[in-house]
């Protein structure tokens, strides 16, 4: 008897290995593989403008990355950047977690940030790519689309739905510019309920097709299915968190596994057994602190940590 509907996935061709850099860039899914990736050690950058829901967002900030290494100066947030938000200070292309209390603070936090993200996307590797709406907010003031609102007035904004096209030409540069590099991408299973749940599917069916396009053109361009493992296989409100938007920790677990079944190599699968076991020993509270015990076992798990992260940079 079956009691669920499996999403067959095909393994990758090409796999991802320890010896490889990956950037997740996109919604908060994206921050969730992307921070049980660096959990296990693997050499990532998560989402180095926070958040972003929409592909034109995404687009800019991948065009950022990519122009602050030939032209950095061209590419630097200035004071003409930096909006007041109620959490602080801010741009239009971040999301509320880099606010600072002084326009100032924003500034040199954003540009850092910028030129540490872009050394690290122009290395060979890996881009996750996660879209979480079609619906995109432009500010009526300048005729920009914004990665985030921070909470100002909704009237200052105009928002509309983009087609599957602009889905598709606001990404295909970029997989077209890196025929090197191995993108994936992914449409987050988390329902946007605030647009209404048939325009929550209009614009997730949007997201699907615009990259179907994308892989159907490119060879270096992959789906993984996160969308439909949630919807379709863990079809349970036990898979929610009690939002019932989010999945739960075990969900995302579920779907991290899955996903590296399907893109991990398998000479490093025992490298991320490891990993989990040394993960989990520097997770491990220590309750005595300052005994010889506790100071044996502190000592015991940095040593298996160090000599871990030597043998997968060697």
């Amino acid at each position: 008897m079956k009691l669920t509907t499996p999403v067959e996935i095909e393994p990758l061709k090409k796999r991802l290995t320890y010896k490889d850099s990956i950037m997740f860039v996109g919604s908060c899914f994206a921050d969730e593989m992307g921070r049980r990736m660096t959990d296990r050690y693997f050499d990532t950058l998560v989402n180095p403008f926070g958040v972003l829901f929409n592909p034109c967002s995404i687009s800019d900030c991948l065009d950022l990355l990519e122009r602050n290494g030939s032209n950095p100066e061209s590419c630097r947030f200035k004071p003409d950047d930096v909006i007041e938000t109620p959490g602080g200070y801010c741009s239009f292309r971040h999301h509320g977690s880099f606010s600072r209390p002084t326009p100032e603070e924003f500034l040199d936090n954003a540009n850092r940030e910028l030129e540490r993200s872009s050394a690290f996307y122009h290395r060979e590797g890996w881009v996750v790519v996660t879209l979480g709406t079609s619906f995109i907010y432009t500010d009526k003031q300048t005729g920009v689309v914004v990665s985030n609102c921070h909470k100002l007035p909704s009237d200052r904004f105009e928002r509309t739905m983009i087609d599957v096209d602009r889905v598709y030409e606001s990404l295909s540069r970029h997989v077209a510019a890196h025929p090197e590099r191995q993108w994936v991408f992914t449409v987050s299973p988390v329902r946007h309920l605030a647009d209404g749940l048939h325009a929550n599917q209009l614009s997730k069916a949007t997201l699907l097709m615009g990259v179907q396009r994308l892989t159907d053109q490119f060879p270096n361009a992959h789906y993984f299915p996160a969308y439909e493992i949630l919807l379709d296989e863990l079809r349970d409100y036990r898979f929610y968190a009690d939002d019932m938007m989010h999945p739960s920790q075990l969900a995302a677990d579920y779907i991290f596994g899955r996903f590296m079944d399907w893109a991990l190599a398998d000479s490093d699968r025992q490298l991320l057994s490891e990993a989990e076991k040394i993960h989990g020993m520097m997770q491990h509270r220590i309750l005595n602190p300052g005994t010889v015990q506790a100071e044996r076992f502190d000592s015991q798990r940095n040593a298996a940590l160090d000599s871990f992260i030597r043998t997968i940079r060697e």
